[in-house]
């Protein structure tokens, strides 16, 4: 075999070498960018079962409400209308409001107007965040 001849084998073995690598690399990607997309697919879902749950249940997202459902929502659960809309400026103010924090973010502005606990109860049950 000549010099030229094992050259070209060599570089031949190399390039198969080189094209099984990256098909192996191209098939490890597509896996896991169809577990990424399931797992993200899966996800939405989930919140979006939330979401429609919470809309059937009549509950409001506080980080997204407008000043005048959430004045609607206030009066609802029982503040008195000339202090729904300053206690909603100060509840827009609060945001973002996340799962853990709606709770004691909306309890602390209630409770500094002097409003209820009852009432309370009643305006953070209306609420979602996060």
């Amino acid at each position: 075999m000549s010099a030229l001849a094992g050259c070209s084998q060599v570089t031949d073995t190399a390039k198969s070498a080189a094209s099984n690598a990256a098909s192996q690399v191209a098939a490890t990607a597509k896996a896991e960018a169809s577990k990424a997309i399931a797992t993200a697919a899966a996800q939405a879902s989930a919140s979006a079962a939330a979401a429609a749950s919470n809309v059937a249940a009549g509950k409001l997202d506080i980080n997204t409400a407008s000043r005048a459902d959430l004045v609607t929502t206030l009066q609802s659960a029982g503040v008195p209308a000339d202090q729904a809309g300053s206690l909603a400026d100060s509840l827009i103010a609060g945001r973002p409001y996340t799962a853990e924090t709606t709770a004691s973010k909306v309890g602390e502005v209630l409770d500094k107007a002097n409003v209820d606990p009852a009432t309370i109860v009643r305006v953070v049950m209306s609420f979602i965040g996060g």
